[in-house]
């Protein structure tokens, strides 16, 4: 699949029940899935050394507001909102890696000419939902953290993975001592058509 030959991968944390936000927040909290998520989305080399950036994320307006609008650091941000002028009433037009696309095609047009100016492999799609079904058709990779529990009253919620995606490798099941919960990582890869 891919888009303009850049790998494209989602990752997302998701209950039993595939809830993946409540409140426009995230159900729980699990230092080492923000551990892994940092270091996937932060896992290209420095190939252009004076930017600082490692990595490159596409999401939608609610997941910025989620992050108290603010980009995360030594990434590329996307920021997919219909708002024209969502960039000036945030105060995102100062940041030089902080860019609002209105829809999910813009975003990975310009994340994908990004990526090859970088040598950047792979665009991250970190959600939330509508972002995350649109952009299935083009995803080559999946990365998920599955936390063993259910969300009663979610309201965002990881579509389900069709068979057009094997899974290829999942870690041993970890406990968040803080929280309680047991989670697992998995890899899920698009099948060769």
């Amino acid at each position: 699949m891919s888009y303009a030959g850049t790998q494209v991968a989602q990752i997302a944390a998701i209950s039993n029940n595939r809830c993946i936000g409540k409140g426009n927040d995230l159900p729980w909290h699990i230092p080492n899935d923000l551990k892994h998520f940092k270091a996937l989305t932060t896992a290209e080399t420095d190939a252009y050394v004076d930017s600082g950036v490692k990595g490159i994320v596409i999401m939608g307006r609610k997941t910025f507001e989620s992050m108290n609008c603010k980009p995360l650091p030594k990434r590329v941000n996307f920021i997919i909102t219909t708002q024209l002028d969502y960039a000036d009433t945030h105060n995102l037009t100062d940041y030089k890696d902080v860019y609002v696309a209105h829809n999910l095609d813009d975003a990975l047009t310009q994340a994908a000419s990004i990526a090859h100016g970088l040598k950047f492999d792979t665009i991250w799609v970190i959600g939330g939902e509508q972002v995350f079904k649109q952009a299935m058709m083009f995803t080559d990779r999946i990365e998920l953290t599955v936390v063993d529990t259910e969300i009663e009253n979610g309201n965002a919620f990881y579509p389900e993975i069709s068979d057009e995606f094997k899974k290829v490798a999942n870690s041993e099941v970890q406990h968040d001592d803080k929280s309680g919960l047991a989670f697992e990582f998995m890899t899920y890869m698009a099948k060769e058509a």
